[in-house]
C-alpha cells in the first residue's frame, strides 16, 4: 500500500486486491472493505498530524460508533483500487467521515460507506468533547470530492 501526500481536505490510499482478500465467491469480501476504510480514516489522521501512540498513551482515542457501507460493483483479484475519505461533519462528540472507493481503470465507484466516530476517554469508557487542536486539523467537506474522471 501507498499514500498520497494530502494537499486536498481529503485522503486517497492507493490498493491492489491481494489473495487474501477474496472469499469463496471469487470477490473481495465484505469485511475488508471496512477494513480499508479504518485504515484510509487511520493514515488521514495520521497525514494531518494526529498522534495516535500519543493519545493512547493518554488514554483517549476515536471509536466507532456506527458504520454504514453501499456495495456498488465487486471488487476482484489484482484491482487497483483507491480508497477516498474526507470528514463530512463534526460536532462537539462525534465526527462524520465518507469514503468513495473506485478503481480508476474503468471508472467504477465499488463502494460508498459512511462511519461516526466518537471521541473517547479510553480508560473510563466515555465519550469526551473532541479537542479542539484535533478539530483545527480537520476540514470539514460538505459535498464530496469530484473523482478523477469528473474533473
Amino acid at each position: 500500500m501507498t499514500d498520497s501526500i494530502p494537499t486536498h481536505p481529503y485522503f486517497d490510499l492507493h490498493h491492489r486486491v491481494t489473495a487474501d482478500e477474496i472469499d469463496s465467491q471469487q470477490h473481495v469480501h465484505n469485511l475488508r472493505y471496512l477494513q480499508w476504510s479504518l485504515w484510509a480514516a487511520g493514515k488521514h489522521t495520521a497525514a494531518i498530524g494526529w498522534d495516535a501512540k500519543q493519545a493512547l498513551s493518554e488514554g483517549v482515542g476515536w471509536v466507532v460508533r456506527e458504520h454504514s457501507i453501499q456495495y456498488r460493483v465487486a471488487a476482484l483479484l489484482d484491482d487497483e483500487i483507491v480508497i477516498r475519505t474526507w470528514v463530512s461533519d463534526l460536532q462537539r462528540f462525534a465526527s462524520r467521515r465518507k469514503y468513495v472507493i473506485f478503481r480508476p481503470v474503468d471508472q467504477a465507484v465499488i463502494a460508498r460507506i459512511e462511519t461516526r466516530w466518537v471521541f473517547v476517554d479510553l480508560t473510563r469508557h466515555k465519550v469526551l468533547s473532541i479537542p479542539d487542536e484535533a478539530k483545527q486539523s480537520l476540514v470539514v467537506l460538505d459535498q464530496a470530492p469530484t473523482l478523477p474522471w469528473e474533473a
